[in-house]
């Protein structure tokens, strides 16, 4: 499968490993590795032989599985939890019993639990804490809806996933509304009236909810001292579920709730009330509902910021309040200038932070400057430099905390390292923690989900920036790549366009309204718009990369070699070379190919695209057939290390399944293409690649609606004709004619 790179965005599993002894089964699955252990039952990471795929299994405990909780009340239990809709919940795959023990799966989930999260990075900022206790709150209304309580909210059962989605796990204890059951759950969650006896009900959960919010923002629980040492770490009976299924005389009374203030008391008056209250020792006076915490968190989050302060300190905020205008008046006239020379794309709405010194300050303003020219990859690892010292002498300094989140995530969209996302998303909580009122750390964490599929979160995210910043044209640009990712091209465009209107002549911005033009064929504009954002930036190696891929989709040869020659010039990269190994692919040269493609590993050994373009160039030469295969499997290996850090990229879940198709390896493929084309069913490209791997796999009828359809919106022409793959399916007739038809339509 000939890849060529997509144009440069300027924002920029499979088998499990074996070994020699096979792994132990439960029913049909392998138990690959414990992940978990508690008192209701074991988790384990398995594999599903027949959908060739990894879960999480889960199984009860041979006490939890006996006569209490017999197979069919827990099937029961399965199916309604089944039903729940929601995604901040992992749906329920399947139930069932072996060996005397029921079990049942979900997705496997690479990320890490709050309570690992608030033990290694110390508590969370009010703002991040409500954000993720919003969509906990949302999906425990779901629950709820269905009828069911979930019965052991904590921060261990709540898991914030490698792409950042916020997941409500570990539902062993679920059970139906008003059933009276066992005592259940984490002794530090459970209401008083539970450690009295009375049963389970919507209001015990809203209060461990409470508690968890407790939680998060201090480190602790109710009725720790605001002064115990190591906040989040382990102690005795802390957060352990040794309480679970015991009777209730069994359990200590719970300690006296201590306020949030008390370890808190810069918190906002309006946050801590939904603590308060979600706590509140007479469950009438409680939350009704989820729905109700859930609502009362949304309007803290849109509220000003005003934080639980005495008088004094109020006036001590003023003043500095008006000292910080002075100095955005400042810079600002002085952003005034120098953007008028392009060499300052936005401004901050602070520039500097309470005692944080002028040489610091200057030094944030040459690394932010460098950032607004990310396009030339070296500005990118300069300004990293930068912003580790002003950190490292100032920890408290938020703008440049949030630049630092900004700029390894645009080192990853260059170099795609395992890590440097979890790195972006460290640095962007830090800034939040020290300044709720910055947009620019949600922009880039709205990016970061947004590139994983994490679409409503990055939404929310990118809502959060615009509510603090409304003439933020990078939160625009943000919102622009949202709406993208939900195939919402319009709406992506308008949003562009707001940004490009606070920013005329920011060469970025040209450049993602190029991208969206060549992605639905128009490659007239896309030209046109790359021509601008190049007049814009003469220098910038992304905008004459896409000039030269636009070119060579128009058939332009010789002016796609002359823009990616001087691309390479200028700062050579993967891409351009991955692009001119293309070129040269299409004019029959397939050595000066291979050789382009060489480059671009020499300069990126880890990028799957690269290795599956040089295996797809091999191809065309008959005597390297072998060699091709064992290039495709190099791609394989890198392409499953990025799927762990975007799991629901749809592209590289489709290239993906075209590697595995060319190797042979047809049920993995399978599974890849249709998870790929169910989770962007209008995506040309995803299309395109799905559908080529359902011809190497020797299933054409799939394979031509597929290819069809990714043409007739607007999937270049040019790859179609140049894939080796593909010559007898484009002399199929069915193909000539399904074509044919869906063209006359467009």
């Amino acid at each position: 499968m000939n890849r060529p790179p997509n144009p440069a965005t300027g924002s920029e599993a499979g088998d499990p490993t074996q070994s020699s002894a096979s792994p132990p089964q439960w029913s049909r699955f392998q138990l690959l590795e414990s992940v978990g252990r508690g008192s209701f039952g074991e988790v384990y990471r398995a594999w599903d032989p027949d959908l060739q795929r990894e879960v999480a299994l889960k199984i009860l405990l041979p006490r939890a599985s006996q006569s209490e909780t017999p197979f069919d009340e827990v099937l029961r239990e399965a199916r309604a939890l089944a039903a729940v809709r929601h995604p901040n919940i992992l749906p329920v795959y399947g139930v069932d019993q072996h060996d005397g023990r029921v079990g049942f799966w979900t997705d496997f989930v690479h990320g890490r639990t709050l309570a690992a999260l608030v033990r290694e990075q110390g508590p969370f900022g009010y703002r991040e804490a409500a954000l993720i206790v919003l969509d906990v709150s949302r999906a425990l209304g779901a629950v709820h809806r269905a009828g069911l309580l979930h019965r052991d909210i904590k921060a261990e059962n709540v898991m914030r996933e490698s792409g950042g989605r916020i997941l409500l796990m570990d539902f062993g204890l679920t059970a139906f509304s008003g059933r009276p059951l066992q005592l259940a759950g984490t002794p530090r969650y459970m209401a008083p009236e539970l450690l009295r006896g009375d049963p389970a009900t919507v209001a015990t959960d809203v209060y461990a909810v409470g508690v968890l919010l407790f939680y998060l923002v201090t480190g602790q629980y109710p009725g720790q001292s605001a002064d115990a040492s190591r906040p989040g770490a382990d102690r005795p009976g802390s957060d352990s579920p040794t309480a679970t299924h015991a009777a209730p005389h069994a359990i200590a009374p719970a300690p006296v709730a201590s306020s949030v203030l008390d370890h808190r008391p810069d918190l906002p008056h309006a946050f801590v009330r939904i603590v308060e209250t979600a706590m509140h020792s007479d469950p009438r006076k409680r939350f009704a509902s989820a729905g109700a915490l859930s609502s009362a968190l949304a309007e803290t989050l849109e509220a000003p910021s005003l934080a639980a302060s005495s008088p004094r300190r109020a006036t001590a905020k003023r003043r500095l309040a008006w000292s910080a205008l002075a100095l955005v008046l400042l810079v600002s006239a002085l952003g005034f200038y120098l953007g008028r020379a392009g060499k300052l794309p936005w401004q901050h709405p602070h520039v500097a932070t309470e005692n944080v010194p002028a040489s610091l300050n200057d030094q944030f303003l040459k690394a932010d400057a460098l950032l607004a020219r990310y396009d030339i990859h070296k500005n990118v690892t300069d300004a990293i430099a930068i912003l580790n010292n002003i950190v490292a002498q100032n920890p408290s300094f938020a703008l440049a905390e949030a630049g630092l989140g900004r700029a390894w995530f645009l080192e990853y969209r260059v170099t795609r390292a395992p890590g440097l996302l979890d790195q972006a998303r460290a640095a962007c909580n830090r800034a939040i923690a020290l300044d709720g009122s910055l947009a620019q750390p949600y922009t880039t964490l709205a990016r970061i989900d947004a590139m994983a599929g994490h679409t409503d979160l990055a939404m929310q995210e990118v809502q959060t920036a615009l509510h603090l910043d409304p003439r933020s044209p990078e939160a625009y640009g943000a919102q622009s790549e949202v709406f993208d990712a939900q195939g919402r091209t319009a709406d992506a465009i308008a949003a562009v366009q707001k940004a490009m209107d606070l920013q005329p002549d920011y060469w970025r911005w040209p450049l993602l309204l190029g991208n969206y033009d060549y992605a639905a064929g128009k490659l007239d504009d896309a030209l046109t718009q790359y021509r601008k954002s190049a007049a814009i930036a003469p220098d910038s190696p992304i905008a004459l990369l896409n000039l030269g891929l636009a070119s060579l989709e128009l058939g332009k040869y010789a002016d796609s070699q002359a823009y990616l020659e001087k691309s390479v010039q200028i700062e050579p990269s993967f891409k351009a070379y991955s692009t001119l190994a293309e070129l040269f692919t299409t004019e029959g040269k397939y050595e000066n190919a291979i050789d382009m493609s060489k480059k671009a590993l020499a300069l990126d050994p880890t990028d799957y695209i690269a290795w599956g373009n040089l295996a797809a160039t091999y191809l065309w030469i008959p005597a390297d057939h072998e060699k091709a295969v064992e290039t495709y499997k190099k791609a394989i290996d890198l392409a499953e290390a990025a799927r762990k850090e975007t799991p629901q990229d749809p592209i590289l879940l489709a290239g993906l399944g075209g590697y595995y198709a060319f190797v042979g390896r047809t049920n993995q493929s399978l599974a890849l293409l249709r998870q790929a084309v169910t989770l962007a069913p209008d995506d040309p490209t995803v299309l395109y690649f799905a559908g080529d791997g359902y011809e190497v796999l020797h299933r054409r009828d799939e394979a031509i609606p597929l290819i069809v359809r990714a043409i007739a919106l607007g999937f270049h022409r040019n790859q179609l004709q140049n894939s080796p793959e593909l010559a007898s399916l484009r002399a199929d007739a069915r193909f000539q004619k399904a074509l044919q038809t869906a063209l006359a339509r467009h």
